[in-house]
């Protein structure tokens, strides 16, 4: 996992956000790649359904320091989304850090608290926390020190280039899967993850591809001849002519269509490049 020359961290370390709820924290996390953020409220909702559901609070937040751990144990940057209000909270998780040799953060949102009640009143349902709640939490951060709980070091969340990083990011994965949208529009989703453009294509003029599952496999190619009202996938099947190795293809439009081209039952016409039959 690469990060950000321009953020100010040394990484790996353990990242706590520190806000009141609606503070925007969640917001900021963005920026991180998803696998390296923790939050109470998906923890709460792994044990319950529900991520506002405060009784499974200490379950939750158990399961969550185990994967902690873990990630800590393995050397991975880990951010941490939650109030971090409780100052016994905060020591905790500095010295967690400090028991496996990173380095650790506060980020601090100062976001102004009619902002933040705005924020929470928008919320629906379990996950919109009492205003009375949101005044204690933002109380308790605005007399918060966390350096005196241990935290090697503090940075205020304004400075952080957090709408440009978390963007970066989305652009890199979106550059990343922009290669299967031909695949995934016409197969849906789960037939993607079955698939990888070939390198090198093994058709001349069309760029191909393969399904595979186990030892078994599938080749399609990706039909494009600048006729806007003509591009599809074609499948790899036997030629029907006895004697003839092919390749023949068959147009595919569906999951469907694939699982025949698997099976030699074609639902549409074969074309064979060789015989021309």
């Amino acid at each position: 996992m690469t990060t950000p020359t321009d953020l100010p961290f040394h990484m790996p370390a353990l990242i706590l956000l520190l806000g009141p709820s609606g503070s925007g924290k969640t917001r900021l996390s963005r920026m991180f790649d998803p696998s390296q953020v923790l939050r109470a409220d998906d923890f709460r909702k792994m044990c319950s359904d529900d991520p506002g559901n405060q009784r499974v609070s200490p379950a939750a937040w158990r399961a969550l320091e185990t994967v902690l751990r873990e990630r800590l144990d393995l050397g991975r940057t880990t951010v941490l989304d939650a109030t971090h209000a409780d100052e016994d909270q905060r020591r905790h998780f500095a010295e967690l850090a400090d028991e496996y040799g990173l380095s650790s953060y506060a980020v601090v949102l100062n976001t102004p608290l009619g902002v933040v009640h705005a924020r929470n009143a928008a919320r629906t349902g379990t996950i919109r926390v009492p205003e009375h709640v949101v005044d204690e939490q933002a109380a308790e951060l605005r007399t918060a020190d966390p350096k005196d709980d241990g935290i090697d070091h503090v940075v205020l969340a304004e400075t952080l280039p957090a709408l440009g990083t978390a963007l970066r990011r989305l652009a890199a994965k979106e550059a990343r899967t922009a290669d299967l949208e031909d695949v995934r529009r016409v197969f849906g989703a789960g037939a993607a993850e079955l698939f990888d453009w070939d390198t090198p294509s093994r058709d001349e003029r069309f760029r191909t591809g393969t399904f595979a599952a186990a030892s078994e496999s599938l080749t399609v190619r990706w039909m494009d001849d600048a006729d806007p009202f003509d591009i599809r996938f074609e499948a790899s099947v036997p030629c029907p002519t006895p004697g003839c190795p092919g390749p023949a293809w068959t147009p595919v439009r569906s999951v469907a269509e694939l699982a025949d081209a698997y099976r030699n039952t074609p639902a549409d016409e074969v074309e064979c490049a060789r015989c021309d039959c």
